[in-house]
């Protein structure tokens, strides 16, 4: 399996507001290609979606046929297996998409706004709170992976933006406020919490929101139930082998070699997750500091009452659309320049990781 990702194109959908502030109502050539930039991080994230169905089916292909005389073999329990992968990891596939295209969609979000363009999307997208209160990701102790009611309430605020940002069209004068009064949402759905990525193959709880969706649903559930039935699998085979390998070099050499490429397929696309939880947690930081600077400081500091005041106008959609209409804000030269700093700094950290991701499985 084998993803194509695009580096330069998927940095620059996950930094949108440094080169689009300085348009400041300016169109910029890079603005018209937002859309597609956008789209390839959620092509990624898609490919490591539709894994949580794969890896099920290639799990059920190392439940070994080895077993006592007479008895029935292990096809009936391969075929339970089989349907456990159709009936409750392929409709997952779906909801987890739907869970990472939230992110994505609030990014495209900001780039239209930020271009000063209204949104357009063919849709709403109500039905993306939906998706993320049924979503289910099914672990091998039985219990499934689903979202705690903070993370769901934190995605459907998103989509609630996304659906008032597309109804009342909102444009430039809105991109601060939306920065500002999102923040709390992204920083708990993406789950930003600092922790080591290199802590991956841990069992240790992990933050919440779409990090734990990737490390616990994801690596610690569906990839290492894969990983322990490809361990017994060779095991028993080997081990079985072993005895008369000198008899049989070629077929003890040919396990040997499809156990190695079996745990590094795995190993790769534990590195592909690694690398998206690593991106998560730059846009989070991104995001957070970017909301620092709109928020201002000293005297021109909103404080958290004059926020919650300020924000009220996103939190509820109205039907008349020129009750919304606020003046236009004007960015100052010094807050668009101390964005652009801010974006370029975690520019230079998001490139290595999206090439990283290019090297993926």
């Amino acid at each position: 399996m084998k993803i194509n990702f695009k580096p330069i194109r998927a940095i620059v959908a996950l930094v949108p507001f440094a080169l689009l502030l300085n348009s400041c109502g300016r169109d910029f050539p890079s603005v018209q290609k937002i859309g597609k930039m956008a789209d390839a991080l959620e092509e990624s994230s898609s490919k490591l979606a539709d894994d949580i169905y794969n890896s099920c089916i290639t799990r059920t292909k190392y439940i070994s046929f080895l077993t006592a005389p007479g008895s029935s073999g292990s096809f009936p329990l391969r075929e339970q297996e089989e349907k456990k992968c159709d009936d409750f990891n392929r409709p997952a596939v779906k909801n987890v998409k739907d869970a990472n295209s939230v992110l994505v969609k609030y990014l495209k979000t900001l780039g239209k706004m930020a271009s000063d363009d209204t949104v357009s999307f063919d849709k709403n997208f109500n039905y993306l709170g939906e998706s993320l209160k049924k979503l289910q990701v099914p672990q091998a102790n039985g219990k499934p992976f689903s979202f705690d009611t903070s993370d769901v309430n934190a995605g459907i605020s998103i989509t609630k933006f996304i659906t008032n940002a597309l109804t009342m069209k909102f444009r430039q004068e809105k991109l601060k406020q939306a920065i500002l009064c999102t923040d709390k949402d992204i920083q708990t759905y993406i789950g930003s919490a600092t922790s080591s990525v290199k802590d991956l193959a841990s069992n240790q709880p992990t933050t919440g929101g779409l990090r734990a969706l990737t490390e616990q649903a994801y690596v610690n559930g569906i990839l290492i139930a894969e990983e322990q039935e490809v361990r017994n699998y060779f095991t028993n085979y080997i081990g079985g082998l072993t005895p008369v390998s000198q008899d049989h070099p070629l077929d003890f050499i040919k396990l040997e070699e499809d156990y190695n490429k079996a745990m590094d397929s795995i190993r790769t696309r534990k590195d592909v997750a690694g690398n998206y939880v690593a991106i998560l947690q730059q846009i989070a930081a991104m995001h957070s500091n970017v909301k620092t600077e709109f928020q201002g400081k000293g005297e021109k500091q909103l404080s958290d009452a004059q926020l919650q005041d300020y924000c009220q106008r996103l939190d509820t959609a109205k039907a008349d659309k020129a009750a919304t209409k606020e003046k236009a804000i004007t960015y100052e030269q010094e807050e668009i320049k101390n964005v652009g700093k801010i974006v370029s700094e975690y520019e230079k950290s998001l490139e290595p990781l999206i090439e990283k991701m290019n090297k993926g499985f």
